[in-house]
C-alpha cells in the first residue's frame, strides 16, 4: 500500500465527494445538507454546524477512502470501475441501512415515531433519504460512484 498515495488521492476525492454533493444540493437534486447534520450533531448553532460538517464530511471520507483502496486491492487492484463499484455498494448501505439508524442516534434529529421538538429539529432522512427529495438516492450513488472512481483511477 502507497500510504502518500492514499492519503493524497483520499483527499482529493473526499474534497470531490462534498463538492459534488454541494453542488447538487445548490441546484436543487436534493435537500440533502449532510455538513449540517453532521456538525449539528455537536453543535446547535446552524452557521458553525455546517461549516464543522464540511470539515467532519472531508476527514470523514478520508478515513472511509482506506476501506476503497483495502477493497479494490481484494478485487485484483485500483481501477476506475471498481472503485465507482464500491462506491455504488457504499451508497446502497448509506441509503438502506444508514439513514434508518441515523434519527435514533442523532441528538438533534426528529424520527418518524417522534415528531419535532425544541431540541430535534433536523428532518429525518426517510428510506433511502427521500424525506430531502425523490432524486436524494440518485445524488447519493452518483457522489459516492464519483468519490470511488476517483481512487480507483488515480491511487497507485
Amino acid at each position: 500500500m502507497q500510504w502518500t498515495h492514499w492519503l493524497f488521492w483520499g483527499f482529493v476525492a473526499s474534497v470531490a465527494l462534498v463538492t459534488v454533493e454541494t453542488i447538487g444540493q445548490g441546484l436543487g437534486f436534493t435537500r440533502l445538507n449532510l455538513p449540517l447534520i453532521l456538525g449539528s450533531a455537536f453543535t446547535p448553532d446552524r452557521d458553525h454546524a455546517r461549516a464543522l460538517g464540511v470539515i467532519l464530511h472531508i476527514f470523514m471520507g478520508w478515513a472511509f477512502s482506506i476501506i476503497y483502496v483495502i477493497g479494490m486491492g481484494f478485487l485484483g487492484g485500483p481501477t476506475w470501475y471498481r472503485g465507482a463499484f464500491i462506491g455504488l455498494a457504499h451508497a446502497l448501505a448509506i441509503c438502506v441501512i444508514g439513514w434508518q439508524i441515523l434519527p435514533g442516534i442523532h441528538p438533534r434529529m426528529a424520527s418518524e415515531t417522534h415528531g419535532p421538538a425544541a431540541t430535534r429539529m433536523l428532518e429525518p432522512p426517510g428510506f433511502m433519504g427521500v424525506n430531502y427529495g425523490i432524486m436524494t438516492p440518485v445524488a447519493v450513488f452518483v457522489t459516492h460512484a464519483i468519490f470511488g472512481a476517483i481512487l480507483g483511477a488515480f491511487y497507485r
